[in-house]
Protein backbone atom coordinates (compact mmCIF):
# COMPACT_ATOMS: atom_id res chain seq x y z
CA UNK A 1 0.00 0.00 0.00
CA UNK A 2 1.61 3.50 -0.94
CA UNK A 3 1.98 5.82 2.27
CA UNK A 4 0.19 8.33 1.10
CA UNK A 5 -3.31 5.95 1.47
CA UNK A 6 -1.86 5.10 5.25
CA UNK A 7 -2.56 6.59 8.15
CA UNK A 8 -0.21 9.61 8.57
CA UNK A 9 2.24 8.67 11.31
CA UNK A 10 3.06 11.14 14.05
CA UNK A 11 5.94 10.15 15.99
CA UNK A 12 6.51 11.74 19.50
CA UNK A 13 10.35 12.10 20.76
CA UNK A 14 11.25 13.06 23.87
CA UNK A 15 10.78 11.78 27.82
CA UNK A 16 9.44 12.48 31.32
CA UNK A 17 5.79 12.87 31.88
CA UNK A 18 5.03 15.32 28.69
CA UNK A 19 5.37 12.93 26.18
CA UNK A 20 2.24 10.12 27.13
CA UNK A 21 0.42 13.55 27.45
CA UNK A 22 1.22 14.12 23.82
CA UNK A 23 0.14 10.83 23.14
CA UNK A 24 -3.07 10.67 24.62
CA UNK A 25 -3.74 14.42 23.05
CA UNK A 26 -3.55 12.42 19.68
CA UNK A 27 -5.47 9.72 19.90
CA UNK A 28 -8.40 9.56 18.25
CA UNK A 29 -7.72 12.13 15.87
CA UNK A 30 -6.22 10.05 13.10
CA UNK A 31 -2.28 9.51 13.65
CA UNK A 32 -1.35 6.43 13.54
CA UNK A 33 1.01 6.66 16.84
CA UNK A 34 5.01 6.04 18.05
CA UNK A 35 6.89 6.97 20.46
CA UNK A 36 10.87 7.65 20.77
CA UNK A 37 11.87 7.98 24.27
CA UNK A 38 15.18 8.65 25.68
CA UNK A 39 17.33 6.62 27.77
CA UNK A 40 19.12 8.64 30.37
CA UNK A 41 16.96 8.47 32.76
CA UNK A 42 18.43 6.90 36.28
CA UNK A 43 16.39 8.30 39.04
CA UNK A 44 13.79 6.94 41.36
CA UNK A 45 12.84 3.32 40.62
CA UNK A 46 14.42 3.28 37.12
CA UNK A 47 17.45 4.28 38.64
CA UNK A 48 17.51 1.59 41.13
CA UNK A 49 16.76 -1.24 38.48
CA UNK A 50 19.48 0.43 35.90
CA UNK A 51 21.99 -0.40 39.22
CA UNK A 52 20.55 -3.21 40.59
CA UNK A 53 20.49 -4.98 37.35
CA UNK A 54 22.75 -3.71 34.62
CA UNK A 55 19.47 -2.89 33.13
CA UNK A 56 17.84 -0.10 30.38
CA UNK A 57 15.82 2.45 32.21
CA UNK A 58 12.20 1.01 31.83
CA UNK A 59 10.19 4.13 33.92
CA UNK A 60 9.47 6.27 30.77
CA UNK A 61 8.88 3.43 28.08
CA UNK A 62 5.93 1.98 30.38
CA UNK A 63 4.37 5.54 31.01
CA UNK A 64 4.05 5.24 27.02
CA UNK A 65 3.41 1.43 26.20
CA UNK A 66 0.54 2.20 28.91
CA UNK A 67 -0.82 5.55 27.09
CA UNK A 68 -0.71 3.41 24.10
CA UNK A 69 -2.60 0.48 25.27
CA UNK A 70 -6.23 -0.14 23.63
CA UNK A 71 -7.86 0.69 27.07
CA UNK A 72 -5.52 2.71 29.39
CA UNK A 73 -7.74 2.36 32.07
CA UNK A 74 -7.91 -2.16 31.48
CA UNK A 75 -6.71 -4.12 34.97
CA UNK A 76 -3.79 -4.83 33.13
CA UNK A 77 -2.64 -1.19 32.23
CA UNK A 78 -3.43 0.01 35.86
CA UNK A 79 -1.67 -3.34 37.42
CA UNK A 80 1.72 -2.58 35.02
CA UNK A 81 1.55 1.37 36.83
CA UNK A 82 0.93 -0.18 40.31
CA UNK A 83 3.66 0.54 43.06
CA UNK A 84 4.47 -2.55 45.61
CA UNK A 85 5.46 -0.66 48.72
CA UNK A 86 6.68 -4.31 49.63
CA UNK A 87 9.43 -4.08 46.57
CA UNK A 88 10.92 -0.66 46.91
CA UNK A 89 8.08 1.07 45.63
CA UNK A 90 9.06 0.06 42.31
CA UNK A 91 6.26 -0.27 39.82
CA UNK A 92 4.99 -3.50 38.28
CA UNK A 93 5.07 -2.52 34.92
CA UNK A 94 9.57 -1.13 35.65
CA UNK A 95 10.25 -4.73 37.01
CA UNK A 96 8.41 -6.71 34.10
CA UNK A 97 10.30 -4.57 31.76
CA UNK A 98 13.33 -4.92 33.23
CA UNK A 99 13.15 -8.83 33.75
CA UNK A 100 11.77 -9.73 30.65
CA UNK A 101 14.54 -7.84 28.73
CA UNK A 102 17.20 -9.70 30.96
CA UNK A 103 15.00 -13.15 30.25
CA UNK A 104 15.19 -12.24 26.72
CA UNK A 105 18.22 -10.60 25.81
CA UNK A 106 16.67 -7.80 24.33
CA UNK A 107 14.74 -4.49 25.56
CA UNK A 108 13.09 -3.95 22.12
CA UNK A 109 12.29 -7.55 22.43
CA UNK A 110 10.60 -6.97 25.83
CA UNK A 111 8.53 -3.43 24.63
CA UNK A 112 7.18 -5.85 21.73
CA UNK A 113 5.87 -8.23 24.29
CA UNK A 114 4.29 -5.56 26.22
CA UNK A 115 3.13 -3.98 23.27
CA UNK A 116 1.30 -7.30 22.49
CA UNK A 117 -0.11 -7.96 26.04
CA UNK A 118 -1.38 -4.10 26.37
CA UNK A 119 -3.40 -4.26 22.48
CA UNK A 120 -0.91 -1.10 21.57
CA UNK A 121 -2.42 1.46 19.05
CA UNK A 122 1.26 2.31 18.84
CA UNK A 123 4.93 1.39 18.94
CA UNK A 124 7.13 2.27 21.46
CA UNK A 125 10.80 3.16 20.33
CA UNK A 126 14.04 3.40 22.90
CA UNK A 127 16.39 5.91 20.85
CA UNK A 128 19.53 3.53 21.89
CA UNK A 129 20.09 0.37 23.01
CA UNK A 130 23.02 1.04 24.63
CA UNK A 131 23.76 1.88 28.43
CA UNK A 132 24.37 6.17 28.32
CA UNK A 133 25.00 7.84 31.16
CA UNK A 134 23.99 12.13 30.53
CA UNK A 135 26.43 14.40 31.68
CA UNK A 136 25.76 18.21 32.31
CA UNK A 137 28.27 21.64 32.60
CA UNK A 138 26.13 24.08 34.34
CA UNK A 139 26.01 28.48 33.17
CA UNK A 140 28.19 28.73 36.23
CA UNK A 141 30.80 26.39 35.04
CA UNK A 142 29.90 23.17 37.11
CA UNK A 143 30.49 19.65 35.53
CA UNK A 144 27.74 16.95 36.92
CA UNK A 145 27.00 13.46 36.20
CA UNK A 146 23.20 11.86 35.83
CA UNK A 147 20.29 12.33 34.59
CA UNK A 148 18.70 13.05 38.36
CA UNK A 149 21.18 15.37 39.49
CA UNK A 150 21.29 17.41 36.41
CA UNK A 151 17.52 17.52 36.66
CA UNK A 152 18.03 18.83 40.23
CA UNK A 153 20.67 20.66 40.02
CA UNK A 154 22.46 23.74 41.46
CA UNK A 155 21.75 26.29 38.16
CA UNK A 156 20.43 26.62 35.19
CA UNK A 157 22.35 23.76 32.09
CA UNK A 158 24.38 25.01 29.65
CA UNK A 159 24.99 22.16 27.99
CA UNK A 160 24.82 17.87 28.63
CA UNK A 161 26.17 15.10 26.30
CA UNK A 162 26.02 11.01 26.65
CA UNK A 163 28.62 9.24 27.69
CA UNK A 164 29.25 7.53 25.36
CA UNK A 165 29.48 10.05 23.42
CA UNK A 166 28.14 8.36 19.99
CA UNK A 167 25.69 5.62 20.88
CA UNK A 168 24.12 3.69 18.16
CA UNK A 169 20.89 4.68 17.43
CA UNK A 170 17.55 2.09 18.46
CA UNK A 171 16.97 0.83 14.35
CA UNK A 172 13.54 1.14 15.35
CA UNK A 173 13.26 4.73 16.18
CA UNK A 174 15.07 5.52 13.33
CA UNK A 175 12.94 4.37 10.74
CA UNK A 176 9.37 5.80 12.69
CA UNK A 177 10.87 9.17 12.55
CA UNK A 178 12.23 8.56 8.64
CA UNK A 179 8.99 7.70 7.63
CA UNK A 180 6.95 9.99 9.69
CA UNK A 181 4.27 12.72 8.78
CA UNK A 182 4.42 14.72 11.63
CA UNK A 183 7.35 14.21 14.14
CA UNK A 184 6.69 16.19 18.13
CA UNK A 185 9.40 17.02 20.51
CA UNK A 186 7.95 17.22 23.78
CA UNK A 187 6.79 18.99 26.02
CA UNK A 188 8.83 18.13 28.35
CA UNK A 189 12.16 18.92 30.44
CA UNK A 190 14.49 20.18 28.17
CA UNK A 191 18.24 18.57 28.92
CA UNK A 192 16.93 16.03 30.34
CA UNK A 193 13.96 14.38 28.22
CA UNK A 194 13.84 16.01 25.14
CA UNK A 195 17.92 16.96 23.77
CA UNK A 196 19.37 13.34 25.10
CA UNK A 197 17.30 11.92 22.39
CA UNK A 198 19.05 14.21 19.93
CA UNK A 199 22.62 13.37 21.13
CA UNK A 200 22.14 9.56 19.85
CA UNK A 201 23.70 10.70 16.42
CA UNK A 202 21.46 8.15 14.03
CA UNK A 203 18.39 10.09 15.53
CA UNK A 204 19.76 13.03 15.18
CA UNK A 205 20.55 12.36 11.21
CA UNK A 206 17.00 11.37 10.93
CA UNK A 207 15.25 14.20 12.72
CA UNK A 208 17.42 16.65 9.89
CA UNK A 209 16.51 14.40 6.87
CA UNK A 210 12.85 13.65 7.40
CA UNK A 211 10.30 14.98 5.54
CA UNK A 212 8.07 15.23 8.26
CA UNK A 213 6.87 18.16 10.02
CA UNK A 214 8.80 19.09 12.94
CA UNK A 215 6.90 20.62 15.98
CA UNK A 216 8.56 21.78 19.18
CA UNK A 217 6.21 22.11 22.21
CA UNK A 218 7.63 24.61 24.41
CA UNK A 219 7.45 23.88 27.78
CA UNK A 220 4.69 25.86 29.79
CA UNK A 221 6.06 26.15 33.02
CA UNK A 222 9.86 25.89 34.44
CA UNK A 223 10.58 24.36 37.41
CA UNK A 224 14.06 25.70 39.58
CA UNK A 225 17.05 23.65 38.58
CA UNK A 226 17.87 22.84 34.08
CA UNK A 227 16.08 25.66 32.63
CA UNK A 228 15.70 28.33 35.84
CA UNK A 229 14.76 31.43 33.88
CA UNK A 230 14.95 30.52 30.40
CA UNK A 231 12.86 32.03 27.65
CA UNK A 232 11.29 30.35 25.32
CA UNK A 233 13.20 31.29 22.44
CA UNK A 234 16.13 30.34 24.54
CA UNK A 235 14.80 26.97 24.71
CA UNK A 236 15.24 26.99 20.75
CA UNK A 237 18.64 27.88 20.64
CA UNK A 238 19.41 25.19 23.18
CA UNK A 239 18.27 22.52 20.89
CA UNK A 240 19.85 24.37 18.24
CA UNK A 241 23.13 24.53 20.22
CA UNK A 242 22.81 20.35 20.84
CA UNK A 243 22.66 20.09 16.93
CA UNK A 244 19.21 20.32 15.88
CA UNK A 245 19.37 23.46 13.88
CA UNK A 246 17.29 23.58 10.75
CA UNK A 247 15.24 20.55 11.99
CA UNK A 248 12.21 22.97 13.88
CA UNK A 249 9.56 23.88 11.33
CA UNK A 250 7.29 24.65 14.45
CA UNK A 251 6.92 25.93 17.95
CA UNK A 252 3.67 25.58 19.85
CA UNK A 253 4.10 28.53 22.90
CA UNK A 254 2.02 28.05 25.88
CA UNK A 255 0.90 32.11 26.84
CA UNK A 256 -1.86 32.88 29.39
CA UNK A 257 -4.94 34.76 27.94
CA UNK A 258 -4.49 36.99 31.08
CA UNK A 259 -0.90 37.93 30.80
CA UNK A 260 2.14 37.79 28.85
CA UNK A 261 4.10 35.32 30.41
CA UNK A 262 7.05 37.31 32.01
CA UNK A 263 6.99 35.86 35.37
CA UNK A 264 10.41 34.32 35.02
CA UNK A 265 13.23 35.32 36.22
CA UNK A 266 17.32 35.28 35.79
CA UNK A 267 18.80 32.07 36.76
CA UNK A 268 20.70 31.72 39.53
CA UNK A 269 22.79 28.90 41.54
CA UNK A 270 21.33 27.49 44.64
CA UNK A 271 22.60 26.86 47.95
CA UNK A 272 23.26 23.44 49.26
CA UNK A 273 20.44 24.22 51.88
CA UNK A 274 17.89 25.43 49.37
CA UNK A 275 18.76 22.05 47.09
CA UNK A 276 18.23 20.10 50.37
CA UNK A 277 14.61 21.66 51.27
CA UNK A 278 13.57 21.49 47.78
CA UNK A 279 14.58 17.57 47.80
CA UNK A 280 12.56 16.84 50.57
CA UNK A 281 9.65 18.56 49.31
CA UNK A 282 9.41 16.26 46.03
CA UNK A 283 10.14 13.46 48.34
CA UNK A 284 6.94 14.62 50.38
CA UNK A 285 4.93 15.40 47.18
CA UNK A 286 6.07 11.64 45.70
CA UNK A 287 3.64 10.36 48.52
CA UNK A 288 0.82 12.25 47.89
CA UNK A 289 -2.00 11.34 45.95
CA UNK A 290 -3.26 14.93 44.53
CA UNK A 291 -2.02 16.57 41.98
CA UNK A 292 0.80 19.48 41.99
CA UNK A 293 -0.53 22.59 42.99
CA UNK A 294 1.39 26.04 42.61
CA UNK A 295 0.72 26.32 46.72
CA UNK A 296 2.88 23.12 47.06
CA UNK A 297 5.56 23.95 44.79
CA UNK A 298 6.46 27.38 44.62
CA UNK A 299 9.19 27.20 42.14
CA UNK A 300 7.14 26.63 39.28
CA UNK A 301 6.80 29.93 36.71
CA UNK A 302 5.93 30.40 33.57
CA UNK A 303 8.44 29.76 30.89
CA UNK A 304 8.56 33.69 29.23
CA UNK A 305 7.18 34.59 26.09
CA UNK A 306 6.59 38.30 25.53
CA UNK A 307 6.70 40.31 22.59
CA UNK A 308 10.17 40.37 22.34
CA UNK A 309 10.89 36.72 22.86
CA UNK A 310 8.26 36.00 20.27
CA UNK A 311 9.68 38.12 17.91
CA UNK A 312 13.00 36.62 18.29
CA UNK A 313 11.57 33.01 18.03
CA UNK A 314 10.15 34.13 14.40
CA UNK A 315 13.36 34.87 13.74
CA UNK A 316 14.11 31.47 14.32
CA UNK A 317 10.91 29.10 13.43
CA UNK A 318 9.04 29.42 10.26
CA UNK A 319 5.91 28.93 12.47
CA UNK A 320 5.35 30.20 15.69
CA UNK A 321 1.61 29.19 17.40
CA UNK A 322 1.05 30.94 20.54
CA UNK A 323 -2.36 29.66 22.61
CA UNK A 324 -3.31 29.25 25.93
CA UNK A 325 -2.87 25.59 26.85
CA UNK A 326 -4.01 26.50 30.37
CA UNK A 327 -5.14 23.11 32.80
CA UNK A 328 -6.46 23.99 35.82
CA UNK A 329 -4.39 22.40 38.61
CA UNK A 330 -1.69 21.44 36.70
CA UNK A 331 0.41 24.33 36.16
CA UNK A 332 3.52 22.47 34.35
CA UNK A 333 0.89 20.19 32.10
CA UNK A 334 -0.98 21.05 28.81
CA UNK A 335 -4.08 21.12 28.16
CA UNK A 336 -4.65 17.89 26.38
CA UNK A 337 -7.65 18.80 24.30
CA UNK A 338 -5.94 22.24 23.25
CA UNK A 339 -2.86 20.43 22.38
CA UNK A 340 -4.73 18.43 20.16
CA UNK A 341 -6.18 21.59 18.32
CA UNK A 342 -2.94 23.46 18.43
CA UNK A 343 -1.29 20.57 16.60
CA UNK A 344 -3.86 19.83 14.27
CA UNK A 345 -4.20 23.45 13.12
CA UNK A 346 -0.34 23.26 12.42
CA UNK A 347 -0.04 20.20 10.52
CA UNK A 348 -3.43 20.74 8.93
CA UNK A 349 -2.41 24.15 7.34
CA UNK A 350 1.47 22.66 6.48
CA UNK A 351 -0.34 20.27 4.85
CA UNK A 352 -2.34 22.48 2.52
CA UNK A 353 0.92 24.52 1.85
CA UNK A 354 2.36 21.14 0.21
CA UNK A 355 -0.56 20.75 -2.16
Amino acid sequence: MARHMRQPLAVCVGGGTGQPQVLRALRGHGWELAAVVAMADDGGSTGAIRRAMGALPPGDVRNCLVALAEDPASDLARTLQRRLSFAGNHSLGNLLLATLADETGSFVTAVREIERQLGCIGHVHPSTTEYVTLRGITRDGRTIRGEEMIGHGPCTLSRVWLDPETPAACSDAVEAIRGADLVILGPGSLFTSIIPNALVPGVAEALRETSALRIFICPKADTQYETWGLAADEYVMALYDHGLEGCIDAVLVHRAETGEGTGTRMFRALTADEVAADAARRAFMATRRFPYSEDVLPHIHPVRADKEVLAHLRDLVPIVEVRDFTLPNAPTAHDPVKLASAIEGVSGWHRSLQR
